[in-house]
Order: C-alpha cells, then structure tokens, then sequence
C-alpha cells in the first residue's frame, strides 16, 4: 500500500511537471511575442491588434462549447467511435465559431477594435482556426498524445514571432493578426490531421466502457456553463479598457494581463493533474491532497514573485509607459493569486465530490464583481482599478467557499477510496 500511494503521489507530480513546463514554455514564448511587438509597432497598433487577438480567442473558447472536457474524459474509452466523435466535434465547433463571429461582426460589437472592412470581413475565420486550434489540444489528450499538444503549442509560439520583425514596418494592426491567423492556421491543419490518423488507429476497438448517453450530456452541460461564465472576463475586460482609456492603455494592460495569465496556467497545470489521479477508482486521495498542497505552495510562491517582481521589470523592459500604468496592476494581482490559489482549492474537490453548484455560483459572483468592479473604478484608477477589482472579487469568492472547503478537505483526508468517474450538478 505506501508503495502505492509513493506511485500515485509520484505519477501527479511527473504529470503536472510536464503540464507546468508546456504551459510556462508557452506563456513565457507568449510574453516575448508582445514585448517584440511592443518593440516593433506602435503602442496604439499592438493595443488594437491584442483586443481583436485576446477578443477572436474568448470568442473561440466559447465556440469549443466545453467539449474539451468530455473529449478527455470520455476520447480514451470511445473505441471505434472515436473518429466519428473527433470530425463531429469539428464540425460542430467550426459551426459555432463562424456563427458568432460572424455575429460579432454583424451587431457592431467589434466596431471599436475591427477599423477597417478587411479587419471585418476576416475576423469569423480568425475565431474559427483558434476554436479549431483549441479543440486539438484536448482532443489530442484524449488520444493520449499529450507530448504532441507541447509540441504544437511551443511550435505556434516560436515561429509567430518571425513575422514581428519583418513586418515592423507596415505600422498595422492587421500585420499582428493576420500573421498570427496565418501560421496558426497552418499548425492547426498538420496536429488536425494527426489526430484523425490516431483516431482512425482506434477503429474496431470496442466502446463498450462508454457512460450512457445521458450522463455524457449532463457531464456536458456542467462543463458547458462553468466555461459560458468564466468566458466573460476576458472577452469583456479589453473591450472595457479599449472603450474607457483607448487602444494605446489596452496594450499596456494586455502585456500585463499577459503575464497574470501565463501565471495561472501553472496553477491550472496542477489542478488538472491532481484532478486526473484523484479521479481514479483506487486513488489515495489523502496523500494526493498532501502533494497538492505542497506543490499549491511553492508555484504560488513562484508566481507571486515573479508577479509583484518580476512583471514590473518586465514592463519597464517593454517601455516605461507601460510601467507607469501597468506597475500597480501588477503588484495588486499578486496578493489576488494567493486568494485565488484558495479558491481554486475548493474548486477542485468540489469537482471531486460531485458538488459542482456552489462551484458556479462562486464564478458567476467572481465575474460580476470583476466586471462591475472594473466599470466604477476604471475611470478613477487607471488599469490598476482592474486590479483591486479583482482582488475584491477573489476575497469574496473566499468567504463563500471557506467553510465548504474545510469540510471538503476533512472528508477527502478521511476517504479511503471513493470512485469518482460521474460527474453531476448537485
């Protein structure tokens, strides 16, 4: 039994160390990208250029529908259903992704940001290669081709940061996005074309092991409104930056924002390997959460620093503009990653136990709070108003969750085992 629970232990800290590195390689490659491009155009041109890119992305998120989730979850169990499930999750994806696009487009919502009928006209085919490009990753996890989802995503980040320097020049916004559209587009179709070829491998495999159809949907439908809420806050958030300081404060704010984010993937490449394993009919969930908590500790440690310090160099590198209205934004959302830390915590044994409700009425609190937070204090405080909106969102995200967390953690350190396969709104 130790020797088990030594391998469990072992096997979360192998799998969320290959996570943390994919995820740290591509938000530090991600980070150098607009620092070049900060170098290369203008302030006001990489402002633009990042509210379309950061808008098209959350857009794209959107489209995916959540069906990541139930592509790792149910993918590695399909069989020969598996090529069928892959081309129809493309399909109904791509689908997505054009109609709101297109519907961005159309309502006048990116009139802000889409200056020219070009930028206007290609911005549905930008949403739909990110949406199809976002649906591989998970869909690749599933076909348990994890190694090729670094590859791919390192890839994208390296060789889209060519094109900044060759076309410095043109001063457009346009340049920004359509190189990136471009190359993305390209690496989409080679891993797209990969992941068909492992699922058509799978042909003839039984798919017996598959949940009816209705616990696949329920499952669905969870994923799918957790994902609907937390959308909000990049989608929205740029778009009030843009309207309320303009696209030159927009691209100080990106670059920041930029940095916040790249930080949190290394927290979310530890949940979700702590998620997998603790997920396992025989997983020694105590010894797991030890591990959790370990690891929670020292990347939140990590990215605290490299937030309150290591962000502010980093914007006085890219121009002391973006220093002097970035800085602070900085400094606040380190003490907001400790909060948040917390938060995701519950947030994953929530998931665990099957208790999913409070989980997104704890997002949606989250996001109204960040939104509105930001829309008062804006105006006042500059970017760093988006910071101590934040901030007050996450502390009163924890008082919601701290005593159903506690309980949670009791129960988990007293399980012995628990199947955890279902997942239901309760």
């Amino acid at each position: 039994m130790l020797s088990r629970t030594r391998f469990a232990g072992n096997r979360l800290v192998v799998n969320a160390g290959a996570l943390m590195i994919s995820s740290l390689a591509t938000g530090l490659l991600g980070l150098v990208y607009w620092v070049v491009a900060g170098r290369c155009f203008p302030a006001a041109d990489v402002g633009q250029a990042s509210a379309v890119i950061s808008t098209a992305t959350a857009l794209a998120s959107l489209s995916c529908l959540s069906l990541g989730g139930a592509f790792q979850r149910f993918l590695p169990i399909a069989g020969g259903r598996s090529s069928g499930y892959v081309v129809g999750g493309y399909l109904v994806v791509g689908a997505a992704a054009a109609a709101l696009g297109s519907g961005f487009v159309l309502f006048g919502f990116g009139d802000r940001i889409l200056l020219s009928s070009t930028e206007r006209v290609t911005f549905p085919l930008v949403v739909v290669v990110f949406a199809i490009y976002a649906l591989t990753d998970p869909i690749l996890t599933g076909l348990r081709q994890a190694p090729a989802v670094a590859v791919k995503n390192v890839t994208l980040s390296v060789v889209k940061i060519v094109p900044l320097f060759l076309l410095g020049g043109t001063a457009s916004a346009l340049s920004i996005t359509g190189s990136w559209t471009i190359l993305a587009g390209i690496v989409t179709v080679v891993f797209v074309i990969h992941a068909l070829r492992r699922a058509a491998g799978h042909r003839g495999e039984s798919s017996s092991e598959l949940p009816a159809p209705r616990e696949m949907l329920a499952f669905q439908g969870a994923f799918f409104t957790m994902m609907l809420v937390s959308s909000t806050i990049p989608l929205v958030l740029p778009l009030l930056v843009v309207n309320q300081l303009g696209t030159t404060e927009n691209a100080y704010f990106n670059l920041a924002w930029t940095m916040c984010t790249a930080a949190g993937l290394l927290r979310s490449a530890v949940g979700s390997a702590f998620v997998v394993e603790a997920s396992q009919p025989n997983a020694r969930r105590p010894e797991l959460l030890r591990n959790l908590r370990r690891m929670l500790i020292g990347v939140t440690s990590v990215t605290v620093a490299g937030i309150a310090l290591g962000g502010p160099f980093v914007l006085l590198i890219a121009g002391r503009e973006y220093f002097e209205s970035a800085g602070w934004l900085m400094v606040i959302m380190a003490g907001t990653a400790v909060i948040e830390t917390i938060v995701v915590t519950y947030f994953l044994i929530a998931q665990l136990q099957r208790r999913m409700r409070l989980m997104l009425v704890t997002q949606i609190v989250m996001v109204a709070l960040t939104v509105g937070g930001t829309v008062a204090l804006i105006g006042p405080l500059g970017l760093t108003g988006v910071g101590v909106a934040s901030l007050l969102s996450s502390g009163v995200a924890l008082i919601i969750v701290i005593r159903p967390l506690v309980n949670g953690v009791r129960e988990m350190m007293s399980e012995a085992r628990e199947p955890t396969a279902q997942v239901v709104v309760g």
